[in-house]
């Protein structure tokens, strides 16, 4: 994966939030003095093993004060100098040192720390540490021990048969003495594994979107198949929910795709025939004469009627595919509509010599589109009529039925036809779809009339059914959300 864009934006903000409370650690302990800057067990035993050291330093040299033996006083200094390689000055209130030495600025600052506290200070400096006591004289005066404490005093033994360590003034024990929780190489394996985890996290958190640019590049190019593959995924977040979301995107957009280029070649095919009739038509007409031209014309009329009658239909299934977001929806009540439609179908199927009726009738509002709905009833009630069986009546119901915990207006068109193969049912409400024994192009339809009802009924966002009755017929049933309120009978 490229470590660019919002990966490395992650990361690098991950690692800076890591290290940024390291150093706030860091500079809490180096304030406050605590962890590897405060006092701990070696401290301690520094206190405990330098301190009577340095206090005996300090009496002896008030005895020579007293005696005014400086030769003595510097004698002192320079065995304990050679004897322990510690540096120590004797202090007095006025913050100068008895032997008459100038005190550099560690020592200076770190007596007045004493004489404010009268407590033991401990601090490091560039050689070691600096260790200083409060001490009373003789003469009832407070003074301060200073002991500048070379690292070699501290320092762990050298490992047997090896010689001293080199002196290290600006080793890993200036900043991290040995023996702390803190050390260069604890700060380097703290830096390297939270870099680690850091990575890890925003390689975690940007791989879904990763796979979604890919997919979404795949998908732009043309393969209409292309998924993010994040329905499976262990962990639910914002980043799944947009992973899914264009998946769902996706396969609608393919099944859109797939139905328009399959309406394309549908079209293709069924405006064939009549246009090649047409032309043989038109081609016979000019070898006839005058007697037989008016047959000729109206086959003419007619295959242009069948032409005219299939791209309107095709017009209509394209309008109400395309325009579902822009469809006005009001409450409909279906069982005035469902009248008026039985009424003028009744009226169509007399001249076949059979009828249709409203038998079953139960107040039903839907919240829907009124020409829609029309329409989508109409071409089911037309079919039926189309195909029952002649002095049948075509029967309609209109019910309420409860479906996934929910109350659905329901409408069931039947005829008492020969019905439809079993192998044929799924495929009724395809666009240009007939069956070819009793319901094919002979009888009237085009095989949009059920196309354009299974559009209607989802965009109003039900659903329609068929099957055959076991007496014989077809029975269509339409299932329709109820949104509304029934009105008073």
């Amino acid at each position: 994966m490229p470590v660019r864009g919002i990966f490395l934006k992650i990361y690098l903000c991950f690692w800076l939030s890591t290290l940024l409370v390291i150093a706030a650690q860091i500079g809490l302990d180096w304030v406050s003095r605590t962890g590897p800057f405060g006092g701990g067990p070696r401290d301690e035993r520094i206190s405990r093993t330098v301190g009577p050291v340095l206090v005996f330093y300090g009496h002896t040299v008030m005895e020579h004060m007293r005696s005014s033996d400086d030769d003595a006083l510097e004698r002192s200094a320079r065995r304990l100098k050679s004897l322990s390689g510690i540096d120590a000055y004797v202090v007095d209130g006025a913050g100068r040192d008895l032997g008459g030495r100038s005190l550099p600025r560690g020592i200076e600052d770190i007596a007045g720390a004493v004489r404010r506290t009268g407590k033991v200070e401990l601090s490091r400096s560039r050689t070691g540490m600096l260790l200083a006591l409060p001490m009373g004289g003789e003469d009832g005066k407070n003074y301060t021990v200073v002991g500048d404490i070379p690292r070699s005093v501290f320092a762990p033994p050298p490992p047997p048969g090896h010689g001293p360590p080199p002196p290290m003034i600006f080793g890993p024990g200036f900043f991290f003495p040995p023996g702390q929780p803190f050390s260069l190489l604890r700060l380097f394996m703290t830096l390297v594994i939270s870099g680690g985890v850091c990575y890890l996290l925003a390689r975690y958190l940007t791989s879904p979107i990763v796979r979604l640019r890919e997919a979404a590049h795949r998908f732009a190019d043309g393969e209409l198949s292309a998924r993010s593959g994040r329905k499976k995924a262990l962990w639910k977040d914002e980043l799944s929910d947009l992973a899914n979301d264009f998946d769902v995107m996706a396969e609608r957009i393919e099944s859109l795709v797939t139905q328009q280029r399959r309406l394309v070649q549908d079209v293709s095919h069924e405006l064939r025939s009549p246009l090649a009739r047409l032309t043989i038509a038109v081609e016979l007409l000019r070898r006839q004469d005058a007697a037989a031209a008016p047959s000729t014309l109206t086959r003419i009329e007619k295959e242009a009627m069948a032409l005219n009658e299939m791209i309107g239909q095709v017009l209509e299934l394209t309008r109400i595919e395309g325009n579902i977001s822009s469809v006005d929806m009001v409450p409909v009540d279906l069982a005035l509509l469902l009248g008026e439609i039985v009424d003028d179908a009744n009226f169509e199927a007399n001249v076949r010599g059979c009828g249709v009726r409203l038998l079953d009738v139960e107040p039903c509002v839907v919240t829907g589109n009124e020409e829609w709905l029309r329409r989508g009833i109409e071409n089911v009630i037309r079919n039926a009529i189309r195909y029952t069986s002649e002095n049948t009546v075509v029967e309609v119901r209109l019910s309420r039925s409860p479906e996934a915990g929910a109350e659905h207006a329901r409408i069931s068109v039947r005829d008492h036809g020969g019905g439809v193969p079993e192998a044929d049912l799924p495929h009724l409400f395809r666009p240009f779809y007939r069956v070819s024994a009793a319901r094919d192009r002979q009888s009237g339809g085009t095989g949009l009339g059920l196309a354009i009802t299974k559009s209607a009924v989802v965009l109003h966002r039900g659903s329609v059914t068929a099957r055959n009755e076991a007496d014989g017929g077809l029975l269509v049933i339409i299932d329709l959300p109820m949104n509304g309120r029934s009105p008073s009978p």
